[in-house]
């Protein structure tokens, strides 16, 4: 509850920073980036893309929509996995990065009368080199969602700060801006099944649900 306190303090402290502040955008063939007074903001067309943190880059692979049909055919539930590659991360800096990341995914789908509804990250899963961030809606909120996800535009985005103090090193950083990276993604038709995520990963998701 502390890191979720703090870490809002710091979200809400960079919206009004860059809501006063001036931004650069520089637009390139796969990037649009916008350099704030406090953060530089990359707002991804198209992926896989490195992500830095303190010198180091994690590659934010993929992030794609699923979704699940109930067992009475009667609606159906939202699901947004992002994927970032961990392989060849050392555990120092993956709990560092863990520690200091926040993560949140949102969704838009007319049908179902969603305007950029936030959905809660229900489980992180490291399988196979990768981090899976999985993001739905928490089975005790209500929700029924008749239609089905096609048509939605949906995005995760990744705010990464960036430590004054290189916590593995111990030196100072003068490039503390934090970094922000979206990816914005919309499916016009069929809606990938949650199963076609893989049966280990989809067990850790049910798992997952269970606990919540």
């Amino acid at each position: 509850m502390k890191k979720y306190i703090l870490t809002m303090v710091l979200i809400l402290e960079i919206i009004c920073a860059t809501g006063c502040m001036k931004t650069t955008v520089d637009t390139k063939e796969d990037v649009v980036v916008e350099v704030g007074d406090k953060i530089i903001t990359y707002n991804l067309k198209c992926l896989p893309y490195d992500m830095e943190y303190n010198g180091r880059m994690f590659q934010y692979s993929s992030c794609e929509l699923y979704q699940e049909e109930s067992d009475d055919k009667h609606c159906y539930i939202p699901y947004i996995v992002a994927k970032v590659k961990i392989d060849g991360i050392d555990d120092e800096t993956l709990h560092w990065f863990d520690e200091d990341l926040y993560v949140y995914g949102n969704i838009s789908n007319s049908k179902n009368q969603l305007n950029n509804k936030a959905l809660s990250k229900i489980c992180k899963i490291d399988n196979g080199g990768y981090r899976y961030y999985v993001f739905s809606q928490l089975l005790s909120v209500t929700g029924d969602y008749r239609c089905d996800f096609s048509e939605s535009a949906f995005n995760v985005s990744f705010l990464v700060p960036q430590a004054v103090t290189d916590r593995v090193t111990g030196k100072e950083r003068t490039d503390n801006k934090s970094s922000k990276y979206v990816y914005n993604g919309y499916l016009s038709t069929n809606v990938k099944d949650l199963k076609d995520i893989g049966e280990d990963i989809w067990y850790e998701i049910k798992r997952s649900e269970d606990i919540n």
